[in-house]
Formats: structure tokens, sequence, C-alpha cells
């Protein structure tokens, strides 16, 4: 199947069913995000850490630290008993509170979305504040080697402790000159030097931690503004979820009851030729191509056909009415007769070509005597009936289908049609599109094509009747006689004498 073809039976035959869910979609969304309550936003900004960020990952690291801290309950609820107010705190830290970064620096803007402005505004103030305070933490208790700093800090305070006790238990009169109270004396200033030691590197590790995190409050909200609903971007967004259920179901309708996007295309698939298309409304054939039974006639008196029958999808009204239009239409029998005697002895026999079940054209068989193999076919009157109007027990032999589409016509009516012509012998012509028109569109048509007479128009010679002037003739005056009989040309076939003279040569 063409992308041409596909466009046309999934978008353009349901281009109502997918215009009118977008539309509904985007229609029962809208009215509900503008009576939702209006809410209020309050933004507070904070420095996520002392240092410059010198890569996009480290400020995507800083705001993913910022809004683990924010959106913790245990914070949230800290915040919520500072502004004192009634909120649950899960419930905001999921859906009211949010963390952006301000460009590619470590400052992160940190919002708070609630109902009231005074609330949103001191839930702001006071969770920046807490965040802020747990950042600068978050180092300190954590770190492994101040951990173990201070386990050794203890540990050493405590031997100092158990000297000291021992030095002030020991009854020495002469303690310069006693050993033990020297060797204690010794052990105390070894553990005072580790114990100094010990809190000098301590020092050291917070001073590095505070350095690289350094987070503090650069401001605080003092007012807080309307939330937007987002109309817009839901509206789109439900009529984008409309045009996809569309598209689900014309695609399911589609494979299901598969269609024929245009007559064209019906015609290429039977391998027949596509004569032209007729215009129907209300049943009612209003009006045919003019080349239209021109091209017929021609390809059934190729064909040898005589009696051309109607089949195809839709009302059987309106192929009778189109059976009428063409038999009304088709030159008669006499002018067919005179155009086709002169080439009828030279000239080759079509003969159906068959493509598996279905016949899908003309081909050209050995060169016979025309006048033998049909004889007096040329000088018959050619006609165009419907099935209703023939009898399928005894059809006719010299008929020929010809099968009228409309726009998006079941794709089983191809098979219909085939199955037809496999059963009564008859080969397909070729295919009638069917267009339905409106009324305005007929009006239109009709303005487009009136031509509008200018003062530099060309003027009609005396004695020439003027194509755009009325008949003023009486109604019982004979009409003028043409002094040569036109030869009728089909476009794109050329003239039926061309045709029938090329052949001779051949």
């Amino acid at each position: 199947m063409e992308s041409s073809e596909a466009i046309r039976r999934i978008f353009w035959r349901h281009r109502w069913l997918l215009l009118s869910l977008m539309v509904l979609a985007a229609a029962a969304v809208v009215p509900l995000r503008e009576h939702l309550p209006v809410n209020y936003t309050a933004a507070a900004t904070v420095q996520g850490q002392g240092t410059t960020p010198d890569a996009v990952t480290q400020v995507q690291a800083i705001q993913s630290r910022v809004s683990a801290v924010a959106t913790a309950p245990a914070q949230v609820q800290t915040a919520i008993s500072q502004a004192k107010v009634n909120r649950d705190p899960v419930k905001v830290a999921r859906h009211e509170i949010s963390v952006a970064p301000l460009g590619s620096s470590a400052i992160m803007v940190l919002t708070v979305t609630d109902p009231s402005p005074q609330v949103a505004v001191a839930l702001a103030g006071s969770l920046a504040k807490n965040v802020v305070s747990e950042l600068n933490q978050l180092g300190i208790k954590d770190d492994p080697e101040l951990a173990a700093l201070s386990k050794t800090n203890s540990q050493l305070v405590s031997r100092r402790n158990q000297l000291l006790s021992q030095l002030g238990s020991a009854n020495s009169s002469n303690a310069s000159t006693s050993v033990s109270v020297q060797s204690l004396l010794s052990q105390l200033g070894a553990v005072e030097q580790e114990l100094a030691n010990n809190q000098a590197e301590a020092q050291q590790v917070i001073t590095t931690l505070t350095t690289e995190t350094g987070a503090s409050v650069v401001s605080v909200p003092t007012s807080a503004a309307g939330a937007s609903r987002h109309v817009a971007v839901y509206g789109a967004l439900a009529a984008l979820l409309g045009l996809v259920l569309g598209l689900l179901i014309a695609t399911i309708r589609e494979v299901i009851r598969p269609t024929v996007a245009q007559p064209g295309a019906g015609a290429r698939e039977l391998g027949a030729v596509f004569f032209g298309d007729c215009d129907a409304r209300h049943r009612k054939i209003i009006r045919i191509d003019p080349d239209l039974p021109d091209r017929l006639n021609l390809a059934a008196h190729r064909a040898g056909v005589v009696t051309v029958v109607l089949t195809g999808p839709g009302s059987r009204t309106r192929l009778a009415a189109l059976a009428a239009r063409l038999r009304d239409a088709l030159p008669g029998a006499e002018r067919v007769g005179e155009r086709g005697a002169g080439a009828r002895a030279d000239v080759q026999r079509p003969a159906i070509v068959h493509g598996g079940h279905r016949p899908v054209g003309l081909a050209i068989d050995r060169p016979t005597d025309i006048a033998a193999a049909w004889p007096a076919r040329s000088h018959e009157q050619r006609t165009v009936v419907t099935l209703d109007d023939i009898r399928l027990s005894d059809p006719p032999d010299d008929a020929a289908l010809v099968v009228a589409l409309p726009a998006f016509a079941p794709h089983s009516a191809l098979d219909q049609a085939a199955d037809l012509g496999v059963t009564a012998d008859w080969p397909i012509l070729g295919v009638i599109g069917i267009r339905r028109r409106s009324w305005l569109a007929t009006q239109i048509a009709r303005l487009s094509a009136r031509p509008s007479v200018s003062p530099g128009a060309h003027v009609p010679d005396v004695g020439v009747p003027d194509a755009g002037a009325p008949d003023t003739r009486p109604l019982d005056a004979p009409a003028p006689e043409e002094e040569e009989e036109e030869t009728k040309t089909v476009p794109g076939l050329g003239a039926m004498d061309d045709v029938h003279r090329g052949r001779d040569d051949d």
C-alpha cells in the first residue's frame, strides 16, 4: 500500500472522526483545568555548596542533594511546625515542593506551592533554613574519617583520666626521684600530645568539610504569585491523546474492513482502464466527465462489446441512473458504423488477458478478418445496463463489465466484480469513479466554470453562432446543417479513425 493511499484511507477518510475526538478531548479537559482552585507559589533561593561546580554533572548532583533534603518528610514536618499550619507532610513533600538550578551555578530555587499565599511564603522560608542547616551537617555527621578521629579522641581522654587517677593515688614524698611517678608523668605527657594531635586533625577535617559544603540561604520569599493552571498545555495533550485514539480506531477499522482510497487505485488493482468520474447527489447522477462516454465507447468498440454491464457497491438506483445517463451519451450506431467500416478488414482482434482469477485487461490476438469475426457488430447500438436489467441465467455473449466505484469503496467490491467476470465470462473494461457532490459544491463548481465576458473578448464572426449567446430561433425551425461531421476525438487516445488507421499501418 502506497503512503499516499494510506494517508487517504486512514487520515482523510476518518478526518471527521479524528477532528471530533480531538475537540471532545480538549473540550473535556479545558473546563476541568479552568475550574481548579488557584494555587500560589513562593520561591526561596539557597546555595547548595560553597564552591562553584565545574561541570553540568556537578550541578545535577547538587540539585539532587538539595531536592533529597527538601522533600524529606521529616524536614517538611519541621517546616510545617515552624510555620504553624496544618498540612500533610507526605503530600506536600511529593507534590508541592520542587527544586530547580539557577543556570550552571550552585544556586538552587526552592519552590513551595499552596492554596494559601501566606502558608506558601512561611513554608518556603522555614524549609530553606532547615535545608541549609541539614546540608551543612551532612558531611560532618556522616564523615568516616571524622568518626574515627572522634573515637580515638574518646580513647585518649579515657587514658588521660586513668593516668591522672593513678598519679593522685601514688603517695610519694619525693616525686622527682620516684620511678613510678616519673613513669606515669611520662605516659601522661604522651597521651596529652596524642590528644592534641587528634583534635588538630579533627579540626582540619571539619574545616575541609565546611569549605566543600558551604550551604547558605541567599533569599527568602516575601510574597507569593499565582500558579498557572496550564490550561493550554493540558488541552493540547488531551487533543493529542484524542488524535492517537482516533488513529487507532481508524487503523483497526481499515484492517478489519479494508477500502479502496480512489477509483483509480481500484482500476490499477483490477488491471483495467479508468474512464473518468461522474458526480452524484441524492442517488442521482448530475454530471459526467465530457470524455467519459467516448472512452467507454472506444473501449467497447475495440473489445467487440455491445452490452456494457454496470456493477459496483452502493445504491442500485444510482447505478440505474448512471446507466441511463451513459446510454443517452453514447454515440449512435450509424456514426460508429461509418467510422469503423473503413478499418474493418485488417484490424487485429482484441483478446482478454487473465491474471490469476480475474481479467486484467485487453491484449492483441492474431490478425483476423474482423468482418467475419464480428458480422455487423459495428452497426449495432451499444447499450449500458445494470445487473437488474439482465438475467444471469441467460447472459449476453457480447457483454463486458464496468465497475462503478465511489471513493473509499469496500475492497470486497473489487473481489465481487472479479468473481462476477469470471463466472459470467465477461471481461472488465474499466472503472468509473463516483464523486459525491453536495449542493453547495455543485453551485461553486458551476460558478467557477461559467465564462466571464470582458470588453476585449473575441467577437464571433457573422453567421457563426456564439456558444455563450442564447438561441433565438423558433422552436419549429430546423437545426442548421453541419457542412462536415467532425471526427470524434478521445482525450489521451486520439481520433477513432486515426486509431484504426494506425493499426492498419501496423
